[in-house]
């Protein structure tokens, strides 16, 4: 099944109605558009439009990209971040799993690598 793409372009905005400050995605290429208190609310809500916005059915995969355009924060310098952070959870990942295996705690594991001790959690189970 092939997948399809869409992507947002993510704003802050002033709602006309209520005067407060919201987020604005805004889908490129395609109809439609959608906002949030929140961008938790945010995605939600793309999630709930991107197969709309695309014309297709629900079971179609659809994976989403999500430009932001802020001031004061160039889009490259975001994307250089998550880069390095996907990077550096990899290692985490592998670092957490070897520590495991010579018998280490997650405790013990969390202070060797600085991370909180919920963290270690997470590592283990997405390893």
């Amino acid at each position: 099944m092939t997948a399809h793409r869409l992507t947002f372009k993510v704003t802050r905005s002033r709602a006309l109605d209520t005067g407060e400050d919201v987020w604005v995605a805004l889908a490129v290429g395609a109809p439609g558009s959608v906002s949030g208190e929140s961008l938790t609310e945010l995605v939600e809500e793309v999630e709930a439009v991107k197969h709309f916005c695309l014309g297709l059915p629900k079971d179609t995969p659809v994976s989403v990209e999500y430009v932001y355009e802020l001031p004061g924060l160039p889009q490259d310098v975001l994307t250089s971040y998550r880069r390095e952070r996907a990077h550096l959870d990899e290692s985490a990942r592998a670092i957490a799993a070897r520590l495991r295996e010579a018998g280490l705690s997650e405790r013990d594991s969390a202070m060797l690598l600085d991370v909180p001790e919920s963290r270690m959690d997470l590592l283990e189970r997405s390893a």
